[in-house]
């Protein structure tokens, strides 16, 4: 996708693999799983799809057993409707070992016309995991990407591991927000992630093990 070979080029924007990075991006055998939001936290919330915390939750939990069937380890940063501090997301990742990081949520805009799926990463070495996974997730018939995108969330720059960050859809949209709402579709999305993943590690002969 374009807006992915613009980020993957745009090597100046990107902190390199250093720094406390150590770059597992072809090697990892493990996945720490992130929901994002919970307990006190909703993220955000619409008559559409209700509320981003426990849809969040629900991809993560679906993506779970995907990954696990592919042979990785996986480890949660939550298993139910609990708040849990962004450095404390970030240091359970560190202190696992080869492993990288995938934080899932989903999106709000004032301007509900907007729609589509993004990934945010901090360091170059995220940049071939989020081209994956976002190429796999607008696959989905219907869905659309906005890109991969850099940002300073807190779980992406206090990771030691490569990690990104995957806005699943935007619940403002009237369209979008419905389908998110949707177990099925949710459903749809823990596949996507997991082949991204999957494809990220091994290529895409392995890719159906996924499904």
């Amino acid at each position: 996708m374009l807006c992915w070979l613009m980020a993957a080029t745009a090597g100046l924007l990107l902190a390199g693999c250093a720094g406390g990075v150590k770059d597992t991006s072809r090697t990892f055998t493990g996945v720490v799983i992130d929901a994002g939001h919970g307990g006190h936290d909703d993220g955000a919330t619409t008559r559409y799809a209700g509320r981003e915390k426990d849809l969040a939750l629900d991809v993560a939990m679906r993506l779970r057993p995907k990954l696990e069937a592919a042979g990785f380890r996986t480890v949660m940063t939550r298993k139910n409707d609990t708040f849990i501090p962004l450095d404390t997301r970030a240091r359970i990742s560190n202190r696992n070992s080869d492993v990288i990081f995938v934080s899932i949520h989903f999106n709000y805009s004032p301007r509900s016309h907007i729609r589509g799926s993004e990934v945010y990463l901090k360091s170059r070495c995220s940049t071939r995991i989020a081209g994956n996974i976002l190429s796999q997730v607008s696959a989905i018939p219907g869905a659309t990407s906005r890109g991969v995108r850099t940002a300073n969330f807190r779980v992406l720059t206090k990771n030691g591991y490569p990690a990104v960050l995957v806005e699943c859809g935007y619940l403002t949209n009237p369209v979008e927000g419905r389908r998110c709402g949707s177990g099925d579709y949710r459903e749809q999305l823990a596949s996507a992630i997991a082949r991204g993943i999957i494809v990220q590690r091994y290529g895409g002969a392995t890719m159906l093990a996924a499904e």
